[in-house]
């Protein structure tokens, strides 16, 4: 591993984090062990100070019953069989000489006392020859007032509290390598990750916007932000393409436009003789010039549309309630037209989103197969429910659109041969499609045998 990558590693936040945990951890663990510490050793000392005093009180009680030849037998018993433990003794008469015992002579104490004998005792602490041990004991003057003392070895507390510290220091030190270790791994498999990210990122200031960055399928928050990341690239190349198929589209559809208002304003220079001429040819012109402003204003409805800007104005309506108001009010044009229009609304059905952009919708539709299909055409506006959802539909009998062009018929300027006398800029589906798009809404066109069927869907 290269200094530069290690140096990354290190500084990487997948490195730090189970650092600091790991030090959190420690920490925690410290203040446990220092409170697991401090209770044992009180709990030890409380029992080796109740079992030394217990041990003098029992001995007291002989020394009353059978005196110090007695207590002195007793204790001389119980040193030779331990049967009480490492417990040690010193029996002293009132003259301070030692009656029995295991441990020297020493001055009267009583009550509960730490003390070092004046010289090792073997027996006591049999692996640490020619060292003074430490020991903690109880103390009694007897009525005689000879002098009677119980001892523990203190090193035993001592060896207790070593053990728990040898057993923080490891499990702590085992901890911070593990965390070291563990962040050093997940660093490594973060950085080929966010390396993997910043070249894809390049690529794509590049101009490759079909890059994507790979998604490894463990579902973690680095895939959940990976495939988020790619649906937005998704979507701007989704724009830029677009982009780019408007600004083609304008330079080769509004170029015969342009074409003709230019024309019609030279006539005007050149041939108009008289005011009646010039009115004439003014007229066109205006004509073909608000065409064109039209063109451009739907153009930028579709725009604003497929950049969701008007997903502010979005609240629940009841979408059965409108379509019925248009099929009321489109009946009359489709009979002045020599054509009719069935009306079959399911009631009931809500959709959040903009009511004024759905009523466009359907009216671009219906206008759609109006403009499109000859007299005596039968057409239809539906609504069904699906579930929590619903279905528009909008069909006619007529001449239909052959199957290769479903996919095209919705792109902004395309339209079919046979309609290209007919008025219009071919921008009213790329309408619908935008509009269906911002409210999630999928669209399809069917063959209805004869004509077309065009079925609008909620998500399932």
């Amino acid at each position: 591993m290269s200094f530069v990558r290690l140096t990354r590693i290190l500084r990487s936040a997948s490195f730090r984090l189970p650092l600091i945990y790991a030090v959190l951890f420690i920490l925690s663990a410290g203040v446990l062990f220092a409170s697991v510490y401090w209770t044992a050793t009180a709990a030890m000392q409380n029992d080796m100070a109740a079992v030394l005093r217990s041990e003098a009180y029992q001995l007291a009680e002989i020394h009353r019953r059978s005196g110090l030849a007695g207590l002195a037998e007793q204790i001389t018993r119980r040193i030779n069989f331990r049967t009480r433990g490492p417990i040690f003794y010193l029996l002293q008469a009132p003259n301070r000489r030692v009656v029995v015992g295991n441990l020297p002579g020493m001055p009267p104490v009583n009550g509960a006392i730490d003390f070092e004998p004046d010289q090792p005792q073997p027996e006591i602490d049999p692996e640490r020859p020619g060292e003074r041990p430490k020991l903690t004991g109880f103390g009694l003057t007897l009525p005689d007032g000879s002098f009677l003392l119980v001892a523990q070895d203190a090193n035993r507390l001592v060896d207790m509290q070593r053990a728990i510290i040898r057993a923080f220091v490891w499990s702590g030190g085992l901890t911070l390598v593990l965390a070291i270790a563990g962040g050093a791994l997940l660093g490594s498999n973060f950085l080929r990750r966010i390396d993997t990210i910043t070249r894809t990122s390049r690529a794509i200031m590049e101009g490759d916007l079909s890059a994507r960055i790979p998604v490894r399928g463990t579902h973690d928050e680095i895939d959940q932000l990976v495939a988020s990341l790619n649906a937005m690239l998704a979507r701007i190349q989704q724009l830029m393409d677009g982009l780019r198929q408007v600004s083609s589209d304008i330079a080769h559809d509004l170029r015969t436009p342009l074409g003709r208002l230019r024309q019609r304003l030279e006539d005007a220079r050149e041939r108009a003789t008289t005011t009646a001429d010039y009115s004439a040819a003014t007229d066109a012109a205006i004509e073909e010039a608000d065409a064109l402003l039209e063109t451009f204003s739907a153009l930028l409805r579709i725009a604003q549309v497929e950049a969701g800007a008007q997903k502010s104005a979005f609240a629940p309506f009841d979408v059965s309630a409108l379509l019925k108001s248009l099929g009321e009010t489109y009946q009359p044009v489709a009979e002045d037209s020599e054509r009719t229009l069935a009306v079959q609304i399911e009631p009931g059905a809500t959709l959040t989103g903009d009511r004024q952009l759905i009523a466009q919708l359907v009216s671009n539709l219906l206008e759609n197969a109006l403009r499109h299909t000859p007299e005596g055409t039968k057409l239809s506006l539906g609504l069904h429910r699906q579930g929590d959802g619903f279905e528009i539909e909008v069909a006619d009998n007529g001449p239909g659109i052959p199957a290769s062009e479903h996919g095209k018929v919705f792109d902004r300027f395309y339209r079919l041969d046979r309609s290209r006398s007919t008025s219009g800029s071919g921008l009213g589906l790329a309408m619908v499609k935008a509009i269906a798009g911002l409210h999630g809404l999928t669209i399809r066109l069917d063959d209805a045998k004869p004509g077309l069927r065009v079925v609008l869907q909620t998500a399932k």
